[in-house]
């Protein structure tokens, strides 16, 4: 004979490990390290430096509960970390923090501090993304806040974001509201659509920030790759623009699988207008290799200039904290980066 007591704690493991499987929790981010010899003008810097392959370094957990029908809720946190001396970057979870509820056929509805629609077209359509001596913010103006006091370029706080459904024949969009709560220039919105199918991936933004006295900040962009097999070819288009101050940035790259690595190119260029900034334009050219060990970690390393004209000073490596106006930039990282 079977006791009830039995029954009753069979019965409550059945339904845990029911809640279980329809609840997952991971915990994910990457290391990544290099040595950087980095140059402008005629100052120089050797450094440890993160950041070089993709990602920078970071660490985040994220989960998602599957609610039945279709709908889901999830939650994403993420922080910045400097492995080099085991710190964190900034404010506990800025890279992103966000609660989200979605479903298959309607979308998926996120709150939080999230990444703005304008970001995306800068780091997606570039061989470098954003990060490392070759990344494509490194000659955009006020990275990664904007002009004009804006700081939106990137991210937004107190967002409220709709992401079109996955099942739209590769239709993808991105839409958000972001709320100021008395901060100055963090009121956004903006909205991203695009579409990817195949070996094609074309999207273009659209972004807003009120500044005072009735002035707006304003982001458009334009990006879009191409996978050929033997080279993926890349190419997006930036303008930011604030009263009396505007940047266009135009970079086209690509990318060659060779074996178990790949090699990687882009020139950029930047050209500013706006009184006393007409002339502080900028190239920047680079060229890398990233060698995978596995899936997930890979050797890498990237060498890339950034020509200076008029007063720009744009420099390759943060690392070097005097930029000259108008002195040129070079810098050459060798690094290793792992993803978890």
């Amino acid at each position: 004979m079977i006791r009830p007591t039995l029954l009753i704690a069979a019965g409550c493991i059945g339904l845990n490990g029911h809640a279980l499987a329809q609840s997952t929790v991971s915990i994910f981010g990457t290391v990544d390290l290099n040595i950087t010899s980095a140059k402008s003008g005629n100052r120089s810097v050797t450094s440890m430096d993160q950041g070089g392959n993709i990602f920078p370094s970071r660490l985040g957990f994220r989960g998602t509960e599957d609610l039945g029908g279709g709908l889901a809720a999830s939650f994403w946190l993420e922080s910045a970390t400097l492995p080099d001396t085991g710190q964190y970057q900034g404010v506990g979870w800025q890279r992103r923090s966000t609660l989200s509820l979605s479903h298959n056929s309607f979308g998926e509805l996120r709150l939080g501090r999230d990444y703005t629609p304008s970001f995306w077209n800068i780091s997606q359509f570039s061989p470098f993304g954003t990060v490392g001596v070759g990344g494509s913010s490194n000659i955009v103006e006020g990275w990664p806040f904007g002009l004009g006091g804006a700081k939106t370029l990137v991210r937004a706080n107190n967002s409220v974001g709709y992401f079109l459904p996955r099942n739209l024949g590769g239709i993808y969009g991105q839409f958000m509201v972001s709320m100021p709560e008395g901060q100055k220039g963090t009121k956004y919105y903006g909205a991203r659509l695009g579409y990817a199918s195949g070996p094609l991936d074309i999207a273009a933004s659209y972004g807003q920030t009120p500044l005072e006295d009735h002035h707006h900040y304003r982001t458009a962009s334009l990006g879009g790759s191409y996978d050929f097999g033997l080279v993926k070819l890349y190419a997006n288009y930036l303008m930011q623009k604030a009263p009396q101050d505007k940047q266009t940035n135009v970079m086209l790259g690509a990318s060659v699988p060779v074996g178990a690595g790949v090699i990687k190119a882009s020139v950029a260029r930047s050209n500013r207008s706006g009184p006393g900034v007409d002339a502080d334009d900028a190239t920047q050219l680079a060229i890398g290799y990233v060698h995978w060990l596995s899936k997930r970690t890979a050797l890498y390393t990237t060498w890339s200039k950034i020509r200076n004209r008029g007063n720009a000073a744009y420099i390759v490596s943060d690392a070097l904290k005097e930029p000259q106006p108008g002195g040129n930039s070079r810098g050459f990282q060798l690094g290793i980066s792992h993803n978890f």
